[in-house]
């Protein structure tokens, strides 16, 4: 099996708890990797998220940080590093149509239900132009509020179901914490690994990947099906390890699930 170009990660429970910044570590660790390989990360968040959780801990020498690809809201934007800034190469953005359907049904759906919470931390539907996400505590709730709010994913399953019924023309996804995105219908993240090689020069055998959730029904699980070599990490402890490997040239041939 040929050496890897370029090593993709998700962001929140694979580098980093939800929505908190890289260790120092981590940060190091991803500095490291950079020299041998690219980077890309794809996550939920918009764009801030990108600089709030990762780039105003690592690097900024230019020639690393061009060999990063950030992928805000679950692949439907991509971004390359270059002249001193960061420069989008793409944004599948929903119409104001699109978006007035969206939240008019969310809203619905919210009150049919009954599930507006008591208290929140900031907004419960945030509109990120390509994607849609409706946070059940808020955009900015405490990890240790998520965790309780939602643990058997009964409330999004209700939720989802209900969406689905109003605005079947989209994608309606509920992951882990307390998030549920929309995206548009054929947006996943085996969409994204297309558009990798689309706007980089890498080939399918030149991607791993590193995900937590890598199994039916999750949003880890797409680039499996397309052939895309990948390995499931048990945290974020566990991701430093791999990365350790990688920076080594250790061969971990043996430990990669292979693609469908």
């Amino acid at each position: 099996m040929k050496k890897k170009k370029i090593i993709c990660f998700d962001l929140d429970g694979t580098l980093a708890p939800s929505k908190q910044r890289l260790d120092d570590e981590m940060a190091e660790l991803i500095n490291q990797l950079l020299w041998k390989y690219h980077v890309s990360v794809i996550t939920w968040g918009w764009e801030d998220r990108f600089h709030k959780q990762i780039f105003d801990y690592i690097t900024d020498n230019e020639d690393l940080l061009s060999r990063f690809i950030p992928c805000p809201t679950c692949g439907t934007k991509m971004y390359k590093y270059e002249d001193w800034k960061w420069n989008k190469l793409y944004s599948l953005d929903f119409s104001d149509e699109e978006k007035k359907s969206i939240l008019e049904s969310m809203d619905e759906v919210l009150d049919l239900l009954n599930l507006r919470p008591e208290k929140t931390w900031w907004e419960l539907v945030e509109d990120r132009w390509s994607q849609i996400t409706f946070s059940a505590l808020g955009q900015e709730a405490p990890l240790e509020a998520k965790i309780v709010r939602d643990p058997d994913f009964e409330k999004r399953k209700v939720i989802q179901a209900e969406l689905e019924k109003r605005i079947p023309q989209f994608s309606i996804n509920s992951w882990w914490s307390t998030s549920i995105d929309i995206t548009m219908k054929w947006v996943d993240k085996a969409f994204w690994v297309q558009k990798l090689i689309e706007y980089f020069p890498f080939e399918l055998d030149d991607v791993l990947f590193i995900w937590d959730a890598v199994f039916p029904g999750w949003n880890d699980y797409p680039p499996f099906t397309i052939g895309v070599n990948s390995i499931k990490t048990e945290g974020v402890e566990h991701t430093k390890e791999i990365i350790k490997r990688l920076i080594e040239d250790e061969d971990m041939d043996g430990e990669w699930l292979y693609g469908e």
